[in-house]
């Protein structure tokens, strides 16, 4: 049977959580360099030293989110049944981890790339997706049984691939809702299957 956190590690989420919101609310606001560690630890009503229990950097807060729902993709994949189709089963990873309840928010998404734009904020997600995306590729890899071959990279560019055109073309729409964000997700999926599902 498994079960969720605590009550203890619920609350260091809930904060973490608010941080993450504090930093994203601000930055919209005043644009990053605006914004000092000080600042987004009022906005969410705590101390800078608990702050930094959460965040070594202002930059790892503005992506926090982002870095979750990829943190989340990885865990479902790796749960998956050890016998899947492999595109299928990050097809289902994907639906399951990017689309949930309200989710995605687009007021959330826009700021996410609204902080993108700066230089120190771009280098954290950079060097955080690349660290996600070669645990991908050695989860890939296991599956495929091809650690060392093109077929994990293959997939796991296709899923970036597949997860940046949603969201785009998502944000591109007005009154888009979680519904037609799922939509896009699965039809990107669909669209590529002919080429992965046979990699």
């Amino acid at each position: 049977m498994t079960t969720g956190p605590g009550l203890r590690e619920s609350k260091k989420l809930a904060t973490r959580a608010a941080l993450a919101r504090a930093a994203l609310r601000l930055a919209a606001d005043r644009g990053v360099d605006g914004v000092t560690v000080e600042d987004v630890a009022a906005e969410a009503g705590v101390s800078p030293r608990t702050f930094f229990n959460h965040f070594a950097t202002k930059e790892q807060a503005f992506v926090d989110d982002d870095l979750a729902r990829g943190r989340a993709f990885l865990s479902a994949v790796a749960a998956g049944p050890p016998d899947a189709d492999v595109w299928q089963l990050l097809r289902s990873a994907a639906l399951a981890t990017f689309v949930t309840g309200t989710l995605p928010d687009r007021d959330q998404l826009l700021k996410e790339q609204l902080v993108r734009t700066s230089p120190a904020v771009l280098a954290q997600v950079l060097a955080s997706y690349a660290a996600l995306e070669q645990e991908l590729v050695v989860e890939l890899g296991r599956r495929t049984g091809d650690p060392a071959g093109l077929r994990p990279r293959l997939l796991a560019n296709g899923v970036v691939a597949v997860a940046r055109a949603a969201t785009e073309t998502w944000l591109a729409t007005d009154g888009a809702s979680p519904d037609a964000f799922a939509a896009l997700l699965d039809e990107g999926f669909t669209a590529l299957a002919p080429a992965f599902s046979a990699v």
